[in-house]
């Protein structure tokens, strides 16, 4: 009898995560009733002390589909309510942010190289 081994969906990574240090990543949490929150965690602020964001960055293949870039986001985080913007955060098009610094950018490049060009993602370089 075959015995299927069931994984979590994110599990078959092509090649080894990279892990980048992120500047600050946000997400705008907005049910439509109470007010928006942001969460945050940001190396630089006064507020979330100790902050240190990551991203996990890695490619996945799942089934049959085409190779996919997995992005992650890890770290402490705080949750603020949103105090100093000028236009309704209702109506905001984007509600996630990941800030990269230049060096970062770099390690993902190179990591990117790493990739077999036959999967045509050398283009996202």
């Amino acid at each position: 009898m075959n015995t299927v081994i069931r994984r979590p969906k994110y599990v078959n990574h092509v090649i080894k995560p990279l892990i980048v240090r992120l500047d600050s990543v946000a997400f705008l949490f907005r049910n439509g009733t109470n007010d928006p929150l942001y969460a945050i965690s940001d190396r630089f602020s006064p507020f979330g002390v100790g902050e240190r964001p990551e991203a996990v960055i890695s490619l996945i293949k799942e089934g049959n589909r085409d190779l996919q870039l997995r992005l992650a986001v890890r770290g402490r985080y705080h949750v603020e309510r949103l105090s100093y913007y000028t236009k309704d955060p209702r109506l905001w098009a984007e509600w996630g942010w990941l800030i990269f610094s230049q060096p970062e950018i770099a390690r993902i490049r190179q990591y990117l190289a790493l990739i077999n060009p036959d999967t045509g993602l050398w283009e996202l370089m």
